[in-house]
This record gives structure tokens, sequence and C-alpha cells, in this order.
């Protein structure tokens, strides 16, 4: 797979038409029809009913970065078409539908017609063949399926040997390396062939690989790409092999009932879904073939909750799968690589709009009709850089790592941000800077602002540089970070907060003052030690769910306590505010999990003497970050 370093045809189309593809971005993966939607503009696009084949880009010309395929790349490779091939079936087991049946057929028909002897010197490639005709098995009960996958995966097999411990090469014509990608796809067809023919060799071939992943390529459920030279691990986070992991996992406990394979598909899926994400987006990893790597884990995560009742990873797939149809692009209704942000205009590569529509395909609908906020924490080694390298040598970074080696021209870093309302935003930015002050300028959504980062004394001691009443969109929002003025600096992580100013709320027997320095907006609320005084700040967002918010204040008197009540219930008795030394030094204290409504919210911070509220206390901002759905 990876290059690192006629009439029933036309039947076909006709039936698919039936359910066209939206004329508008707006709707959202809550009901089948959207899902309908974007199995049908996906075949419009890409599928050849002449050749039986998919193409590779929406706009049926070759390009050179993935020149790979029949007819010098205009139709997909071996893996793109096996990937195109499951995605199918995950269409058909939606829908029961004769026209994805018979595509079944068609798409195997067409890449025989150009593959007949199925030869490949990789492994992997072989492999996604054989998994995916064992499925076509168990689906259509068609031998021919069950055949061609028992002599593929033979084929494999036969490169498997002791080195390193065991596993399967990679590669057929030279041994370089053993991965996950060849070995735990072939866990997953032995047991399939295992369960199709009873013979019990399979399962034992299965245990074996996946033990060997296990001890080799895996510690606690995080998942390692391969293993080469004199037994060198290559530690690369791809999605597809958490996905291959998982599945492989799951389905050696379908087939023995041991509850600890069930027990490493849990580590790995709670490894993957918190630090393969953005702002609980999947992350985007590239075009060519890491565009289609979101596919494998999400269908993986989709087994876990519909075969194993492991029901915490349904919201994660809801918000992920509406993420990215949301993100389609107008007129073709087909999703790009990164799910955070609007598809290119550009053409689209078939592997890449196929994950958004499998998992669309995959997900059970949750009724949403609401646009899909992030949780406000963005890894900068998870977003998009450019020219920026990634490391995690120094101790105290948050995720896997932190963006570093950055004091060049043209180096950049860009997340996508999704916001649940329009309005002021806090920007936090977690660094160090080793080398003494930095600088970098901050573009959102192309207004720019030159932000310092004072030294930190050393590249293992991180500080926080904070961006007040930055204006971000409702939804999209692009937020770039560029050199400046230079000098080294790494960037941990990104963390974005709606910003409500507590001078500009109703305020009901307090006054507000811009005495003491530090504070944000344009002041802050004071003279505050009597019952009958408060405050209303009235949030307004797009999608109800638990948020967690943070109270800026100061407490010079020493420590203080307020009533906290959210939408005429008591959210909090008696938050305690700790004393801050001074009126001009300010902190922070959080309350978690607090439930909003879609829409306008009303936080009042009450002093309450029979709720325990005591002492003087000023308030600067309440900033809100979404957590998570409804529960």
């Amino acid at each position: 797979m990876r290059a690192r370093a006629a009439a029933a045809g036309l039947l076909l189309a006709a039936a698919l038409a039936l359910a066209p593809a939206p004329a508008h971005a707006t709707a959202h993966a809550t009901v089948p029809a959207d899902a309908d939607a974007a199995m049908s503009a996906f075949v419009a696009a890409f599928w050849d009913p002449a050749k039986k084949y998919f193409y590779t880009n929406s706009d049926h010309q070759i390009h050179a970065e993935h020149a790979h395929g029949p007819e010098g790349g205009l139709y997909t490779d071996f893996w793109w078409e096996a990937q195109l091939w499951e995605l199918v079936m995950d269409a058909y087991q939606r829908t029961g539908s004769a026209a994805y049946r018979q595509l079944i057929d068609d798409v195997y028909a067409g890449f025989v017609a150009y593959y007949p002897t199925f030869a490949n010197d990789f492994n992997d490639d072989l492999g996604w063949w054989a998994l995916a005709c064992a499925r076509a098995y168990e689906i259509t009960r068609d031998a021919t399926y069950l055949n061609r996958s028992r002599a593929l995966f033979d084929q494999i097999w036969a490169e498997q040997d002791a080195t390193f411990g065991g596993g399967i090469w990679w590669r057929r014509s030279v041994h370089t390396q053993k991965n996950v990608a060849t070995n735990a796809p072939a866990v997953i067809t032995a047991t399939k062939l295992y369960a199709a023919t009873g013979d019990a060799a399979y399962l034992t071939r299965a245990q074996s690989l996946f033990a060997w992943i296990k001890a080799n390529l895996q510690q606690s459920g995080h998942v390692y790409d391969h293993i080469e030279g004199s037994g060198t691990l290559v530690k690369w986070d791809f999605s597809y092999n958490f996905g291959t992991y998982i599945s492989a996992a799951a389905a050696l406990h379908d087939a023995t009932g041991t509850a600890s394979y069930l027990a490493d598909a849990r580590a790995a899926a709670d490894w993957a879904t918190t630090y393969l994400t953005n702002g609980g987006t999947m992350m985007h990893e590239g075009s060519d073939d890491a565009g289609g790597f979101k596919s494998l884990l999400f269908r993986s995560l989709n087994t876990l909750v519909t075969k194993h009742g492991q029901t915490r990873y349904l919201p994660f797939l809801q918000r992920n799968a509406t993420q990215a149809w949301r993100h389609r692009r107008t007129g073709d209704g087909l999703a790009g690589p990164d799910w955070s942000a609007p598809a290119p205009a550009t053409y689209l590569q078939s592997i890449t709009a196929a994950a958004a529509v499998s998992a669309l395909q995959l997900v059970q609908h949750d009724g949403n009709t609401g646009l899909q906020p992030e949780d406000g924490r963005y890894e900068a080694e998870n977003a998009l850089s450019s020219g920026i390298g990634a490391e995690s040598t120094q101790p105290g970074f948050s995720g896997r790592g932190y963006l570093a080696g950055w004091n060049a021209s043209g180096q950049s870093l860009t997340f996508h941000v999704n916001v649940p309302a329009a309005g002021a935003h806090e920007l936090r930015f977690r660094y160090a800077a080793g080398a003494g002050d930095a600088s970098r300028r901050i573009v959102v959504n192309g207004a720019q602002t030159d932000q310092p980062f004072p030294s930190t004394g050393g590249w293992d001691t991180w500080n926080t540089a904070v961006l007040n009443g930055v204006t971000l969109a409702r939804g999209h929002n692009t937020i770039r970070v560029e050199l400046g003025s230079g000098n080294y600096l790494n960037l941990d992580r990104l963390d974005v907060s709606a910003q409500l100013q507590a001078e500009s709320g109703t305020l009901h027997g307090v006054g507000t003052e811009s005495t003491n320095p530090g504070f944000t907006g344009t002041g802050y609320v004071a003279g505050w030690n009597a019952d009958g005084q408060w405050v209303d700040l009235r949030p307004d967002v797009s999608r109800a769910g638990t948020y967690e918010l943070t109270f800026r204040y100061a407490a010079a008197a020493g420590d203080a306590v307020r009533h906290v009540f959210v939408n005429g219930g008591g959210a909090v008795d008696a938050l305690r505010f700790p004393a801050t030394g001074s009126w001009g030094t300010w902190n922070t204290v959080t309350v978690p999990n607090v439930a909003l409504k879609e829409g306008a919210n009303t936080v009042s911070v009450i002093f309450n003497a029979s709720k325990g509220s005591a002492n003087w206390l000023n308030l600067d901002e309440l900033t809100l970050r979404y957590v998570s759905g409804p529960p």
C-alpha cells in the first residue's frame, strides 16, 4: 500500500441518483437521509460504471502526487480500491439496497479485470484485499470471495518468520520492516476465515500474530508503526494502526470470549480518542494514503459500540461524523481531509472523501441539529504545521509532544477552531522559551496581532501567554501562528474559551472599577460583600451540553466565597475563591461539568450568607469551554 520514502452500471447510477447530493452544506449527520446523500455524492463523483472502478480524483484527472493504479493512476491503486470496496459494504449493510449489493460484485469484477492475479509486492496491499474479501463473503455468502481471501492470506502468511520474534514482513521482495498495517489486518482476516471454515489453524495464527503485535508494537494502548533494521522500533502515530489493532483485538474477543482482548481494544481506543484529536475532532493526517486512515479507526470504534457494548465511544463518533458532514463543500457534497475545516475547492482524492462517507454509513444518528463545537483544547503537534518539527524530549508537555525548532521565516502553525457562539474569546498559548524572549504573529480569520512570549528560563519550564478579547465567528475559525519578530519557541497547546466580561453583565448592587492593574476588558466588578449583591452573566451557546466555567478574580482580603446559580438552579452553593494576596494579583477558579442549554443561559454569581458567602471579591471575567454533548 504505502509508497513510503455498462447496463448494470447505468442502472446503479440511476438508482443512486434518487438520493441527490445536497446543494449546500447546512444539513447534519442526524438522519439516514444524510448518509444517503453522502454516499450518492461519492458515487456520482468517483464511480466509473463502464470500468466498474473508482477514480482516484474527483476531477477524473491524473495528478503526480498519487499517480498509482490502473491507466497511469486515473483509477485507484490496490489499497485505495479495497477501502472503497469496504465503503460500499458499509452502505449496503446500512441500507440493504439492491444497488449497493450489485456494487459489491461490480467493484470486485472491475478490480479483477485490471489485476487478475492480484500480483503485488506489498503484503499489506494483499492484506487489505484478503480482509475485504472475507467481509464480502460474510455479507454475500459467495464462495468466490472466501476462496480469494484464503488464497491471499496463504500468500501473506508465507512471509511470516521468527525475525524480531515473529510477525509478517511488509514487502515480499525485500525484508525491511514488519508493521501493524500488515499484521493487524491479517489477524482480523484469520479470525473471519476461522469463523467461515471452522479451521482452528486460522485462529491459532491470529492469536500468535496478535500476541506478537502486542508485545512488540504497542505499549499501554499506544500503537506504534513498525520495526526495522536490527530491531529499531519506529513510533509513528497513525490512526489506521490503532483502528486495525482495535479491530484485531475485538475479533479475537469474539472468537475466543477472552476478556483481555476487549481490554486491549479499549486501551488503544482510549489512547487514540485522547491523543489523535484536536478539540475532540479526529486530527488531519494528510492526503494521499493518510487521507483514508480515519476510516479504519472509525470503523473499529463503531464495532466496539455496536458489538461490544462500549457506548462511551458513541458521542465521539457522532460528533466527528457530524463535523465532517458539516464541513463538506458546496456543490458536490464531498468532505475534505480535515474534518475541522471546510473542504477545499480543488479536486479531492477518493480515499480522502470516502472517510467521511464511511463515518456517516456507520454511526448511529444522534438527532443533533446544531453545529459541532469543539472542546477548546488544541495540541500544537496535532495542528497543521508548515516547516516546524515535533518533539517530546522536554518533560511537562501535554498531549503527544510539542512543536520545536521554530525560528525561520515561512514556518507557521494553523489551528482550525470551531466554537458554539460568536463573540470575544480568550486564547491561551502554553509554551517554553528557553532561549530568551520570543514573539509570534497571531492571525485570526485574517486579523493579525503580535504576541510576546516572555522567556521561561529553560526548555523544561512551561508558561502561558494569553490573548484576550479575540473575536471569533460562530462555527469555524482559522488561527495561524507565524514567526513574528522571532527567537526560538516550543509551543505545546492552545486553549480557546468564550469570554464574558463581568463588568458587562447585569449588576445588582455592585459597582465596577478599573483601578487595579491586570484586568481584561474595560474593568471588573467590585464593592461586593453583602447579601442582595450579585452579577448575572449571559452566555449564549449553539449547542446544549456540558461546559467548564472559569472565573477570573482578585481576593486581597482573604479567601472569598460565592453562590453560583445557573439557569435558576444551584450549580455550587459555596464556591471558594482562594486569597490572591493583593488586588492587582489575579487568579482563576473553575467549575466543571456545568449543563448549559442551547441558546441563552444565565450564570449568576451571588453573595448569599445563608449559603456560606463571605468576604470581598473583585470579579474580572467568566470564560467557558465546551466539553461534551448533553448526558
